[in-house]
Parts: C-alpha cells; sequence; structure tokens
C-alpha cells in the first residue's frame, strides 16, 4: 500500500520512504529494536484510505491525533530504562532482548524528508538550515509529548518519546534527529487549513507549516550517541552508511 499523506507530493514522498528504508537497514535494525509499525496504513489496512479520508474532511485537533500520529514504535533490544524505577539511567543489556523482556527503552519515531531550500532566510538564519515540518503534525506531536502533571506519582513529570529523524538534502549535517517536543519553530504559517483540499498552493503536501532551526537540533549521529545511547564509533558508520544509500 502506498504510504499515506495529506496530500500528493510523490517525489518527496518518494524519498521519504527511501529515507525510512534506509534508517531500517542501517540504524533501527531488527538486531538492535523491535517495531510495532502504527501508522494509519498499518492500523487500519484495507481500510486505510477510507480512514484516511474521513480525518482529512474532518480537520482538527480531534482527528489530528489519528491523522498525525508516528509512523512506529521502537523498542532498544540492548538496552533498559525501566519507567518504574527513579533513575533514569539507562541500563545496558549483555545480550539481546527478547519480547519476552521487561522496561525496555522505548520510543515513537517520525520520519520527514526535504529536498527544497527555502528562498529567503528567515531573520539571521541562512536557509541551508532551515527545517520545515507540517503544521498540525507538529502541534499533535507537540500535545502527545507533553510531561504529565504533578500529582505525587513516579510517573509525575514523564513523556512520551517521540524521535523525529529528519533528512534535508541541502543542509550541512544531511541528516538530523530531535526529541518532538524540543523543535521551537522559526516562523508559524498562519493560514487556515481547509478540509479536503489544499490549503496552501505550495509544490508540497498543501498543509501549512513550521519553519525550524537546524542548528537547535542534533545531527543523527550525536542524536544517537547522546539520546539513543549507541557506541560513538557505531553511531558514526551507521549514519554514514545511511548517507551513502541516500546519495547525501
Amino acid at each position: 500500500m502506498p504510504r499515506i499523506t495529506s496530500g500528493s507530493f510523490t517525489a518527496r514522498d518518494e524519498m521519504t520512504k527511501k529515507f525510512i528504508k534506509a534508517m531500517q537497514e542501517e540504524i533501527l535494525t531488527e538486531a538492535r529494536y523491535f517495531k510495532i509499525e502504527t501508522g494509519i496504513e498499518h492500523r487500519f489496512g484495507s481500510e486505510a484510505l477510507k480512514v484516511h479520508e474521513m480525518l482529512y474532511n474532518n480537520l482538527g485537533p480531534t482527528t489530528d491525533l489519528l491523522r498525525y500520529f508516528p509512523d512506529s514504535l521502537y523498542f532498544d533490544r540492548l538496552m533498559r530504562m525501566p519507567t518504574w524505577k527513579d533513575s533514569d539511567i539507562p541500563q545496558g543489556l549483555e545480550k539481546a532482548a527478547t519480547k519476552q523482556d521487561t522496561g525496555l527503552f522505548c520510543f515513537f519515531a517520525e520520519f520527514k524528508y526535504s529536498g527544497t531550500e527555502r528562498p529567503r532566510k528567515i531573520g539571521d538564519v541562512p536557509t541551508c538550515h532551515i527545517g520545515q515540518i507540517e503544521r498540525e503534525a507538529w502541534l499533535n506531536y507537540r500535545r502527545l509529548s507533553q510531561a504529565n502533571p504533578q500529582v505525587g506519582l513516579y510517573l509525575d513529570r514523564k513523556r512520551a518519546r517521540i524521535a523525529l529523524f529528519y533528512a534535508a538534502s541541502y543542509a550541512p549535517d544531511r541528516l538530523y534527529a530531535c526529541w518532538e517536543e524540543t523543535i521551537e519553530p522559526l516562523y508559524i504559517h498562519k493560514a487556515i487549513t481547509q478540509p479536503g483540499k489544499k490549503s496552501v498552493q505550495t509544490n508540497g503536501s498543501g498543509t501549512p507549516w513550521i519553519n525550524f532551526d537546524l542548528r537547535k537540533i542534533k545531527s543523527l549521529e550525536r542524536f544517537l550517541v547522546e539520546d539513543l545511547h549507541w557506541p560513538a564509533t557505531a553511531a558514526n558508520a551507521a549514519t554514514s552508511a545511511c548517507k551513502a544509500k541516500l546519495h547525501l
């Protein structure tokens, strides 16, 4: 089934699929992670297109919870970080976990590819450092990853981990990653989103967007080391291999 999107930006979507494939072959591998597909096309099977059409025709914060749900949920087979422990220090495993093991470090993943550099800078941010994602997607992931309230539980201030893996063919580092809640917009397009049709006349999805400074998030290699607890040499090799497959 073709990957469902908010519009008809086929070329860009084809590159997103190549990006996901490269990530799964070099970084988010079966040897290191268990994966549960969570996108609409996997959750609803043959009904996915009908579901997407209903969501697209009835846009809003409620339907966006499903329309912009992350692509996949990953469980780290080499790392434990149980939520019921006081410490957030990851615990390395001597051998790869099985599906019966408990407390594995886990996170949702979303993938975006951008091959078009903005024609103008924003403020003092050069165009080569400007990223872009759909506005409603950003709003939804921001809601989903809000920290829990402080109510005297061990879950106080815990949050869902949603990682954005971002490829930009024009940017210095090419491959980037961050936790969704850390993205701060440089610019927010204020157009009203129109149900069932393009709201903005662009070559992309036709939906409003936000721009952000790529220098404020991490390179993919750095994110693997600092946030996903990879050894530095392995992160460097895997990132280089991923770039090579994407000709970046």
